[in-house]
C-alpha cells in the first residue's frame, strides 16, 4: 500500500528545509502515523533524489525462520514453567502437610513429582539453547527485533501466561475455599505470581525498543542465571522427595506385593463366606493362577489362625516408614522392611491399599 500523499509533501518539504530525519520520524509518528508508512515515504523520497530504486533484500524463508525458532521457544518456555509451577506445587503439599487433604492425593504428588522433573531437565536446556540462538541472530542483524512475526508471537505467548496464571491462581483458590491451609495457598500463589510476572517482565520490556545493545545483554543474562539457579534448586528438593530411581523401583515393587496380598485377602475372603464361615486351608484352594512374590518369584505365605483369623506374609525391600513419601498406605497395610506378616480377619473387611500410580 501507497504512504499517504500528505506524508510525501511534508517530507520533500521538511528535508529541504533542512530538518533532520530522525526528529521528522519522531513528529509523525507522534500524531499517529505508522513508522512503516513514514519510512516507506522516505524511501520514495530517496529514490526520486538519486534516481536508484531501493533494492528488496532477499531471503522469503526469513519468516519461515523466525516463526520456527520462536514457535519452539514458547513451547518449551510453556513446557518448563508450567512443569516448575505443579513442582513447586507438589513440594508445597508435602512441606505445609494438611491431613485434610492427604492420602490419594499424596500418592499423585509422587506422580506429579517425577513427571515435572522429567519435564524440566528435557525443556529447560533446550529453552536455554534456543533462546541463545534468537538472542544471536537479533544481536547479529537488530532489525529482527522490529519483526511482525516474533512481535505476534511474543503477545500470543503472553496471553497464553496470563491464561496459565488466572488458571493457577483460581485452583490454589479453589482449594483454600475448600479448607485448605492458608500457608500452603500463600507459597501456590507466591510461586504463580513469581513465574508469570517474570515471564511478563522479560518479554513485554523486549518488545520495547528502550535500551542499549548492552543493556539487553546484561538483561539476558541476568533472567538467564536466575532461571537455571531456580531451576537447580527445584530439581534438587524434587529428586530428595521421591528418591533415586532404584528406591523408586524397590518402592514399586512392594506396592504390587501390598496390592497382591490385598488380592489374596479378598479372594480368601469370598472364600470364607461361601463355604459357610471356614477358611481355604492353602492358598492353592483359591480360584485363578496363584500370586507370588514380582521380583523373587517365591509364593507369598498363608498362615491359618483361630476362627476367621489368618495371615499373609511376604518380603519386603523398603519400610512403610521410609516409603512415607512414596507409597502412603493406611494402618492396615503398613510393614516395616524385611518378612512381615499382616493380620487379617475374614469377619471384618479390609480397606484396600493406597498406592502411587503405575503408569
Amino acid at each position: 500500500m501507497p504512504p499517504d500523499p500528505r506524508i510525501a509533501v511534508l517530507i520533500e518539504k521538511a528535508l529541504d528545509a533542512g530538518i533532520p530525519q530522525e526528529a521528522l520520524v519522531g513528529v509523525l509518528t507522534a500524531h499517529g502515523w505508522p513508522e512503516r508508512e513514514v519510512y516507506e515515504a522516505l524511501a520514495q523520497h530517496y529514490e526520486r533524489v538519486t534516481g536508484i530504486a531501493i533494492p528488496h533484500r532477499t531471503g522469503a524463508g526469513a519468516s519461515a525462520k523466525e516463526a520456527f525458532f520462536y514457535l519452539l521457544l514458547f513451547a518449551t518456555l510453556a513446557t518448563w514453567t508450567t512443569a516448575f509451577a505443579y513442582l513447586a506445587f507438589a513440594l508445597t503439599d508435602r512441606w505445609f502437610a494438611n491431613p485434610l487433604f492427604n492420602g490419594y492425593q499424596q500418592a499423585w504428588d509422587t506422580y506429579t513429582i517425577t513427571s515435572c522433573l522429567a519435564s524440566l531437565i528435557v525443556a529447560f536446556p533446550l529453552y536455554l539453547l534456543i533462546s541463545r540462538a534468537v538472542i544471536r541472530e537479533a544481536a547479529a542483524d537488530p532489525g529482527k527485533l522490529d519483526s511482525p512475526v516474533r512481535k505476534w508471537l511474543t503477545y500470543m505467548a503472553l496471553v497464553i501466561a496470563a491464561g496459565f496464571f488466572m488458571g493457577d491462581l483460581i485452583t490454589a483458590l479453589a482449594y483454600l475455599l475448600r479448607g485448605e491451609l492458608t500457608s500452603r495457598f500463600l507459597a501456590k500463589s507466591l510461586v504463580v505470581l513469581a513465574l508469570s510476572g517474570s515471564v511478563f517482565f522479560y518479554y513485554f520490556g523486549g518488545l520495547r525498543k528502550t535500551g542499549s545493545a548492552s543493556t539487553r545483554a546484561s538483561r539476558d543474562r541476568i533472567m538467564a542465571a536466575v532461571s537455571s539457579a531456580l531451576v537447580l534448586l527445584i530439581v534438587i528438593f524434587g529428586f530428595l522427595q521421591p528418591g533415586a530411581p532404584r528406591t523408586q523401583r524397590l518402592a514399586r515393587a512392594d506396592n504390587q506385593r501390598v496390592r497382591e496380598l490385598f488380592r489374596l485377602s479378598s479372594e480368601i475372603d469370598n472364600y470364607w463366606t461361601a463355604h459357610h464361615s471356614l477358611l481355604p486351608p492353602s492358598l492353592d484352594s483359591l480360584p485363578g493362577r496363584t500370586l507370588a512374590d514380582p521380583v523373587s518369584h517365591a509364593p507369598y505365605q498363608y498362615v491359618l489362625g483361630e476362627g476367621s483369623q489368618y495371615q499373609l506374609c511376604a518380603n519386603f525391600a523398603l519400610s512403610s516408614n521410609r516409603q512415607q513419601q512414596v507409597t502412603p498406605a493406611p494402618d492396615e497395610w503398613a510393614h516395616p522392611q524385611g518378612y512381615h506378616c499382616f493380620r487379617l480377619d475374614s469377619a471384618i473387611r479390609q480397606e484396600p491399599p493406597m498406592q502411587i500410580p503405575m503408569d
